[in-house]
């Protein structure tokens, strides 16, 4: 509820009782009555009825002069008074939170997932959550062909022009696909010929200031390690698997508040270009309960390279033109 300012009340009666004190010397004449100008009359002490008549009615014009300014300058302290507590705003203005929507209360932008639809217009109806796959056409940035992004979805999934995400709505865990292009310092390679993501490939896009996690300010404590593949005899392992890397980080709220957060990134690489990314996991204390199902979201990412064709690649530029001139 809003509340009447209790400054500009101060204000208002330290002017009127200040002002109010400076014109009581006009009433400080001794006994003047104030009546009617036909009636008005000065008492005054006997020794003066000895002045003549003219001495009189100068006395009653001086009197009833200095009556006119009292007068005058009454009307005028509370015209003063009125002005002040009208033209002052009466109500505190309305106070909002001071990170609402962003850092500093600047507003928060939608955060760059990467994300490039093959058709921009062809919105997937939302899943409930009971564990569907689902399936998107995407296109690599970089590479510019079209590939078949899934995975199982255990929570709710709704579809946005820029966004693939599932999220839990009574809790913290979620999953969301992210697209960044990949370059060469941001990458190693082990003796077996495996491509290793390297940490700072994911400070400057899962968890850069345009990420999800970054725009509230970097996170901090973060520690990146690459899993080893999962034995086949226990999981639907298959040669065209994802890499995963289990990621333990501190962020920061929307409140900034930090909280501690654990994930895994299963992970794509598109002709050594573009990394297609499934970033699924949840606070770190709800991590553990929830490991196994979480693991299995991970493991259950997909990515297909469309098949070679004699079409000219996509040009992503202009998509990406035509979605911001939507937009």
């Amino acid at each position: 509820m809003h509340l009447i300012s209790a400054a500009t009340i101060a204000i208002t009666w330290f002017i009127l009782a200040t002002t109010v004190k400076d014109a009581a010397g006009f009433s400080s004449l001794p006994n003047v009555v104030t009546m009617k100008k036909s009636s008005f009359r000065l008492k005054t002490p006997l020794f003066l009825h000895q002045n003549n008549n003219n001495n009189d009615d100068d006395d009653e014009d001086t009197i009833q002069t200095e009556q006119e300014q009292l007068n005058t300058k009454r009307r005028s302290i509370l015209q003063k008074a009125l002005l002040l507590t009208t033209t002052t705003p009466l109500f505190l203005p309305h106070i909002t939170n001071a990170f609402d929507g962003g850092v500093g209360g600047l507003g928060k932008t939608k955060p760059e997932m990467g994300i490039i639809f093959v058709n921009p217009d062809d919105i997937s109806t939302p899943t409930s959550g009971n564990g569907e796959i689902v399936t998107n056409e995407l296109i690599s940035p970089k590479a510019g062909v079209p590939v078949l992004v899934s995975f199982e979805a255990p929570w709710p999934t709704l579809r946005s022009s820029s966004n693939i995400e599932s999220r839990d709505l009574a809790n913290p865990e979620a999953a969301f696909v992210q697209v960044a292009s990949l370059s060469s310092g941001q990458k190693s390679v082990t003796k077996g010929g495996d491509v290793v993501l390297k940490k700072e490939f994911f400070e400057e896009t899962v968890f850069g200031s345009k990420g999800k996690y970054g725009a509230y300010g970097s996170p901090t404590d973060i520690k990146v390690k690459r899993l080893p593949p999962s034995s086949p005899s226990t999981t639907t392992t298959t040669p065209n698997s994802p890499t995963i890397y289990s990621i333990t980080f501190t962020t920061l709220t929307p409140a900034m508040r930090e909280s501690e957060r654990k994930v895994y990134i299963s992970t794509y690489i598109i002709n050594d270009q573009d990394v297609f990314m499934l970033v699924v996991g949840s606070t770190y204390n709800r991590f553990e309960k929830r490991e196994s199902l979480l693991r299995r979201v991970a493991e259950s990412f997909s990515v297909v390279e469309a098949p070679k064709s004699s079409l000219k690649k996509f040009n992503t530029k202009k998509i990406v033109m035509e979605e911001e001139d939507d937009e």
